[in-house]
């Protein structure tokens, strides 16, 4: 059947449009009406995501704070081989830790200290400002602190939401410490554009007090996770909104261990390295070793399986997550991002991106597929903006 927008079957013409970038369907667009009805329809929209989501048209995102101008970064790698990095300076002139969830889908969940968050397709530029999680749970003067913050997708009705961990300080000293401080969890539904109180069973205080924010995306099949100091995984069911906690793997913790999370070949993983010194320390940084876990889950039990054994390497401050064929990302004492290949043992590039910085956590690395959907959720209209602009948060945000 000959397709209205020319000469090619419509079928075809699908086939080809699925298969381009989303700067060029957003040019594309303009050629006709047909054309735009059919790139702005959920159903061409849900092939392209199709399409585009594996791991051979990923893109590498660096998100971290540049202590000499005082600002965050984000860094996109467009090509495979990591050669030809983009900078996108997201305006954020304070000194706070600045949190960046997802992306799932292509969408990015940002979080700032002051409370603020939004939706965020940088291949669209499309934004969308969250309304402000408030709770009267609390008296008005008593402090919310961050303690977890997790970005997902509910499998059951395809639905995006955020559940938000805080601790409420009254501004007393506590006489057990801030650890022992109440716990207020939220979860946000994008269909309803709301937030609510979660009323349901969740860890204890001191569990949810200990959560580690994972300098790499920690979702996945409908389920956030978070690393606990007292070595505890805990996770959020996106669709029942339940909580649930399993037991690590069996570490030697010591003050100069580190440990985050990260997606391995489609399975939750710890990544758990250790020093001879301070891992927060950049002089002194000398040997460390890296060791693997990987979660399995059967029946609803979950066993740790170690996968691989890294080092010990000269300057390694720390591993920040997994690249394409397992490959690792490390971050060095001079402050670069090297890739590291665990089977042979060699460093593959160095990426020389980090520019001047001496806070530890302030780098998040993040895996990144190009997707045409909405931040407004499932059927809205997307926006879409010039694709050949520069890509900014509005500043009335931050």
């Amino acid at each position: 059947m000959e397709s209205k927008g020319g000469y090619l079957a419509e079928d075809v013409l699908i086939e080809i449009l699925s298969r381009m970038s989303v700067k060029s369907l957003l040019q594309f667009r303009c050629v006709c009406k047909f054309w735009k009805n059919l790139i702005d329809s959920p159903a061409f929209i849900s092939i392209h995501l199709q399409h585009n989501n594996n791991k051979d048209n990923a893109h590498l995102v660096v998100h971290y704070y540049d202590d000499n101008r005082d600002l965050w970064d984000i860094v996109l790698f467009p090509d495979k081989m990591l050669t030809v990095p983009t900078y996108h300076n997201m305006d954020l002139s304070f000194s706070a830790y600045n949190l960046v969830g997802g992306p799932i889908n292509g969408i990015f969940c940002l979080c700032d200290k002051r409370e603020r968050i939004g939706l965020w397709n940088p291949a669209t530029r499309a934004f969308r400002a969250l309304p402000l999680c408030r709770t009267k749970l609390f008296p008005r003067d008593w402090i919310p602190c961050h303690c977890g913050f997790g970005f997902g997708l509910d499998p059951t009705s395809d639905d995006y939401k955020v559940v938000w961990i805080r601790r409420f300080d009254d501004g007393e000293p506590a006489k057990w410490g801030p650890w022992m401080d109440p716990i207020h969890v939220a979860v946000y539904t994008l269909s309803t554009d709301s937030w609510k109180d979660f009323k349901g069973d969740a860890p204890d205080t001191y569990c949810l007090n200990s959560l580690i924010e994972s300098c790499y995306d920690s979702y996945l099949n409908g389920v956030y996770y978070w690393w606990s100091t007292h070595g505890k995984l805990v996770l959020f069911d996106m669709g029942k909104e339940e909580f649930r906690e399993i037991e690590g793997p069996p570490l030697i913790h010591q003050d100069s261990a580190y440990e985050i999370l990260a997606l391995y070949s489609g399975s939750i993983a710890l990544i758990y390295s250790h020093s001879q010194v301070p891992l927060d320390s950049w002089e002194s940084a000398e040997q460390s070793s890296v060791a693997l876990w990987v979660l399995m889950e059967e029946e609803g039990m979950g066993y740790w399986i170690k996968q691989l054994n890294i080092g010990p390497l000269h300057g390694m401050m720390k591993p920040v997550g997994v690249w394409k064929n397992d490959e690792v990302f490390v971050e060095t004492t001079p402050g670069h991002l090297l890739l590291y290949n665990p089977n042979t043992q060699r460093v593959l590039k160095d990426l020389q991106i980090l520019g001047h910085r001496t806070h530890s956590c302030c780098l998040h690395l993040l895996i990144y597929t190009e997707s045409l959907l909405s931040v407004h959720g499932k059927g809205e209209p997307g926006e879409y903006k010039n694709p050949s602009g520069v890509i900014k948060l509005p500043r009335s945000f931050f």
